[in-house]
């Protein structure tokens, strides 16, 4: 999903501080990254489109990689954590704020743009298999490090465990 949406004015130094320090605040990044069938999320504010051309506002640019239909996606985002969405997107015009998710899906239809290009680290694997295949990397990880000083017996009992516990990531 890509949108791209004007900012009232006004609004244009909270948003840029908002996005600035969000690496110091977890809150909004938290809340978008519960969601497991989320690849990517990038925001980010311009005003330019080329070098010659200057736009009235600044826009808020949005790009989101996920692994289900889309409408169900809004719904997660308005049912699920509705403030945050209406402090990002509601700096900008006819915003309609969720609650219901119906108004939220016509506004971000009519400001979606057509996504030029698609990344994906791992394009036969969903968000879910991926960690799935990072939790069980690490629990054998550590199941290396601990047979170090194990006897045969012990570490037979640990692997044995591990290859229990790792079954539920295949």
């Amino acid at each position: 999903m890509t949108l791209l949406t004007p900012i009232r004015p006004a609004w244009v130094p909270f948003l840029a501080f908002v996005m600035r320090t969000a690496k110091y605040h977890t809150y909004f990044r938290n809340h978008s990254l519960q969601f497991r069938f989320i690849y990517f999320v990038r925001w980010s504010i311009f005003r330019t489109f080329s070098p010659t051309e200057k736009k009235r506002y600044y826009y808020l640019f949005f790009e989101s990689n996920f692994d289900i239909p889309w409408r169900q996606y809004i719904d997660a985002f308005a049912y699920v954590i509705a403030k945050d969405i209406s402090v990002i997107w509601g700096c900008g015009f006819a915003f309609p704020g969720p609650p219901p998710a119906e108004p939220l899906k016509h506004w971000i239809a009519a400001n979606s743009l057509e996504g030029g290009h698609y990344y994906s680290a791992y394009p036969d694997a969903s968000v879910k298999m991926t960690l799935a295949a990072l939790d069980a990397g690490t629990r054998l990880e550590e199941l290396a490090h601990d047979a170090r000083r194990m006897s045969a017996t012990q570490f037979r009992a640990a692997f044995d465990a591990a290859v229990a516990d790792l079954q539920r990531h295949l």
